[in-house]
């Protein structure tokens, strides 16, 4: 007679692991009231207290909150696959403390909910991205509608049990200029973008946040106005008692009158201001005059004992290898090795058009850094992108490496891969102690083509600029493909809104749950093919979201012909440099009345496209949500 095992055979072992192959909504939608062991074995692993339903349908989202015991969960963790609509469905949820919002495409939703439970919140993730908040105008509505400092504004001072801050790295959405004075609760982590080195010194005189703060993450945005990075001569620092780790980051596509003086960096971390500090991770721009007071330093030698990993970035190139004797190697009680490489930085040409090589949408004049790095990469990105996305890293050179390696690679922390040009992705890869394929977990990819033998064996979210065309390689793409945004600008290289069919080749991807487009300043709307096959291409995901943008905005009604107020301390600025006041040309000559037909062409596209959807049979009703101007489309199936 053959032996029949039975579910209540298989022992609890079988299960866990079983558990580590699922989603979090497999594993609830499975097993969830199954029998009383099992239910239990769900409590004792805590997939009631910690949630994640970022790729659930609507049906089974809906059903899986029927079930939930919701005072159970204290942790909510919203993904970049997950529908913008879903953080609106969540109830009220008494005993959470932590949440997670990664790559938040809505702020209002957000800020709602977030207030619903200010009493309970103790650590809280909001990160964002402006390549993922589909910004722009559809008429007198700008995008996104809320702005993040906005959020922090309103939802910090409310946060009284708040002990853990990240708002990530971006630094677009005026996140720079946030008022540190919000912030009135006791953090012990700290991670957040700023304008430049004297609003860091802010954050660090907080009274709220010198005793208590333990880990402090800055990231300094890349301007293109003279600011000067250094402590103001009035302020006194306090002493931070408990920061033992210090990041601070700045882009190499800094300028190098913004860059930041090797005295300033010694006065921030000095022991009578951060006594404890025990790591400290810096990504800088330095010039060659800085080297002297470098090897001078006490804070590599002092009784801290600082594990210190940098990425220094200096303009000169000149000197090349022979500054490898004039760096530190680490710290005395960290000694690492280090890595010399030259970066060049292009600008897209203006004149792109009249190019006929699609291997060159770059001006004639370069930019090259050299870079001097610690092994391993102690930074999430190489590098992010500035916000207008004018400027590329194009090639990568390794110069200079140590003569041995030690098992150390398994330590880098680079995670997303950024490509603008076929033959940037050798050089980028070859970086030593860099870039671990199977570490990256999100590509940007803008104008080109998918590159030919790229295995990310753990790449979730894809996002191609202005390559609509990568798609027909499908095939070369990682299975495991979460989620995929699409942008389109029609003032920047290879622009093509055309070719949907290739749209229909995603339906391999059996992992992917969410497509995302957004197309800007396009000056025609969708054709009625274009319409009839996104349309028979949208159920294939579980979140979908179309939306149709221009830089230009319509002006108020009642704003036409109305003065304009200036804020008296403008006026007295002005008065001294007029050369502040800054005129947009492109504005002031953007005819209205073709704007007002721009956008009455993207309504009419989202109106057809909505339309045929509709008349399309599905299993389960979807969500439809009309932007207020009907400029663009979210449904979630």
């Amino acid at each position: 007679m053959a032996l029949i095992t039975k579910l209540d055979d298989l022992p609890d072992l079988f299960f866990i692991d079983l558990f580590n192959y699922l989603s979090s909504t497999d594993i609830l939608w499975a097993f969830t009231n199954l029998n009383n062991r099992i239910q239990t074995l769900i409590n004792e692993r805590g997939y009631f207290r910690h949630i994640n339903l970022s790729s659930a349908r609507l049906s089974k989202f809906d059903r899986l909150l029927s079930i939930l015991p919701l005072n159970q969960i204290e942790t909510l963790i919203i993904d970049i696959e997950a529908s913008p609509l879903q953080l609106s469905r969540w109830p009220y949820l008494p005993h959470l403390t932590t949440l997670r919002l990664y790559r938040l495409r809505d702020f209002t939703d957000a800020t709602n909910f977030i207030l619903r439970h200010s009493t309970t919140l103790k650590h809280l993730t909001l990160e964002t991205n402006d390549l993922f908040m589909q910004c722009g105008s559809t008429g007198y509505i700008r995008y996104p509608r809320e702005r993040l400092p906005t959020l922090v504004e309103n939802v910090l001072p409310h946060l009284s049990a708040l002990r853990s801050l990240d708002l990530g790295q971006d630094t677009g959405f005026g996140l720079t200029n946030w008022n540190i004075t919000t912030i009135q609760s006791p953090l012990n982590y700290l991670r957040v973008s700023l304008e430049y080195i004297p609003r860091l010194c802010h954050v660090i005189s907080r009274d709220t946040l010198s005793t208590t703060l333990e880990q402090l993450h800055v990231t300094l945005r890349s301007s293109h106005v003279r600011e000067k990075n250094s402590i103001p001569k009035e302020l006194v620092l306090s002493k931070m008692i408990n920061l033992h780790t210090f990041t601070l980051v700045q882009s190499i596509f800094t300028f190098i009158y913004n860059r930041i003086e090797w005295p300033t960096i010694e006065s921030l971390t000095a022991p009578n201001v951060m006594p404890v500090l025990r790591r400290l991770n810096l990504a800088i721009l330095i010039a060659i005059d800085d080297l002297d007071c470098i090897n001078r330093s006490s804070l590599f030698i002092d009784d801290r004992r600082i594990d210190i990993q940098f990425a220094l970035i200096i303009a000169d190139t000149s000197l090349g290898n022979e500054l490898r004797y004039s760096l530190p190697h680490g710290s005395r009680f960290h000694p690492r090795q280090i890595v010399g490489i030259t970066c060049v930085i292009s600008f897209l040409s203006q004149n792109y058009q009249e190019l006929t090589n699609m291997n060159c949408y770059y001006n004639r004049y370069p930019w090259a850094y050299n870079v001097w790095y610690t092994l391993p990469w102690a930074f999430e990105q190489f590098f992010f992108e500035p916000a207008d996305l004018s400027q590329y890293i194009t090639e990568v050179e390794v110069f200079s490496l140590p003569s041995s390696y030690s098992s150390i690679i398994s330590s880098s922390r680079l995670r997303t891969l950024s490509i603008s040009q076929n033959n940037s992705l050798p050089s980028i890869t070859s970086m030593p102690h860099v870039v671990r394929l199977d570490h990256i977990n999100a590509v940007h990819l803008s104008f080109h083509d998918w590159p030919t033998d790229l295995n990310l064996l753990a790449l979730r979210h894809l996002t191609l600029i202005n390559n609509l065309i990568t798609l027909k390689n499908f095939s070369s793409f990682p299975s495991n493909i979460r989620s995929i945004q699409i942008l389109l600008y029609s003032d920047k290289p290879n622009f093509s809104a055309n070719n949907w069919s290739i749209l229909r080749s995603l339906s391999t991807l059996s992992m992917l749950t969410s497509l995302h487009i957004v197309i800007n300043d396009m000056d025609t709307g969708l054709d009625d093919i274009s319409c009839q096959i996104i349309a028979e291409t949208v159920p294939i995901f579980v979140h979908f979201g179309i939306y149709l943008r221009s830089k230009h905005g319509l002006p108020e009604p009642d704003s036409i012909g109305r003065c304009i107020e200036l804020d008296p301390v403008m006026v007295d600025l002005l008065l001294n440099d007029p050369t502040l006041l800054v005129t947009d040309d492109d504005e002031e000559s953007v005819d209205l009345t073709f704007l007002e037909s721009i956008f009455d062409i993207y309504r009419a596209s989202i109106k057809e496209l909505h339309s045929r959807i509709l008349r399309l049979t599905f299993p389960q009703k979807p969500l439809f949500v009309v932007e207020e101007e009907g400029c663009g489309l979210t449904v979630w199936f």
